[in-house]
This record gives structure tokens, C-alpha cells and sequence, in this order.
């Protein structure tokens, strides 16, 4: 196990929710589980995003986009390590650990200690590799599977 601060970078995003823009190019990651636009972006890199406060999730982006001042942006600091989509998964799961930790009044939040300190499996990078194709099969599956129920779904209302 390894603490999760020994092998990323975690920031945050600088702007106000409200910052988001109809028509914009780029991702805007908030709190919320679906990501609004913007027309300029901050960061440019393969990352997790936690939500930090209210609707505690996770997301994983490649790419440039800009994040709300209360959303973690995670990076790994060396591939050679840790898995990008392995730390995904993971915190996927610890998520439901961090709503338990979480302090506040009415809008719960998570502090970034609550991050840095989390203690990591850490298999080999082979190991992780494989972890990962593993979940990435099961996501594909779901979402199949998601999309088929619906189509019967929508199929049983066109035919009532």
C-alpha cells in the first residue's frame, strides 16, 4: 500500500461554476456528474476529477478542459507507476469512502488530505494494465447492455 500523495499531483480548478459557457469548446468540469463547456482551457493532461464538494464523483478526461475551483484534478506522476485508468477505477470505488469522510453542513465536501492520505494497492504496472482491461470489458459490457434495455424499452412504447 502507498499513500496516494507519494504519486500524483492533485490542484484544483480556478474558476466559478457559473463560468461555463453554452457553446463553449472545451469540457468544464464541475461537481456535478455531467460535465458543462467553456471556451478557454487550464489543463491539458490525462486526469481524474473529484468532485469536491455536493455530488462527490469521479471522472477521468484526456485531453485540455477547465475544472470548477472545488473539483480535484489528479494527475499521475509517472505512467511507469501508476495507471492513469487504474487510479480511476480505484477511486471509483473509494468514493463511497470519501461521502462517509466528507464534513460540512448542508453541502458536504472532502478535504484534500482526504486524498493525499488514502492508501493505494499497487500492484506492478503490468498488473495494473491488466486490472484495468478487466474493468474496461465489464464498462463496455454495462453500457451495452444499458443501451439494449432502452432500444426494448423504446420499442414496447411504440408498440402499445
Amino acid at each position: 500500500m502507498v499513500k496516494l500523495g507519494d504519486l500524483v499531483t492533485i490542484k484544483t480548478g480556478r474558476l466559478d461554476a457559473n463560468a461555463a459557457e453554452d457553446e463553449g469548446i472545451y469540457p468544464f468540469f464541475t461537481c456535478s456528474r455531467e460535465s458543462l463547456n467553456i471556451n478557454s482551457y487550464a489543463f491539458d493532461c490525462d486526469a481524474i476529477l473529484i468532485a469536491g464538494n455536493g455530488d462527490l464523483n469521479v471522472k477521468h478526461y484526456n485531453g485540455k478542459f477547465n475544472a470548477y475551483q472545488r473539483t480535484y484534478v489528479i494527475t499521475v506522476n509517472s505512467s511507469d507507476i501508476l495507471n492513469t485508468r487504474y487510479l480511476f477505477y480505484f477511486m471509483d470505488k473509494y468514493i463511497e469512502r470519501l461521502r462517509t469522510m466528507s464534513v460540512g453542513g448542508v453541502i458536504k465536501y472532502i478535504k484534500i488530505g482526504m486524498l493525499t492520505d488514502v492508501e493505494i494497492p499497487l500492484p506492478s504496472i503490468i498488473e495494473q494494465k491488466r486490472i484495468t482491461a478487466i474493468f474496461n470489458k465489464a464498462d463496455y459490457i454495462r453500457k451495452k447492455r444499458e443501451q439494449a434495455a432502452k432500444l426494448a424499452d423504446d420499442f414496447c412504447v411504440l408498440n402499445s
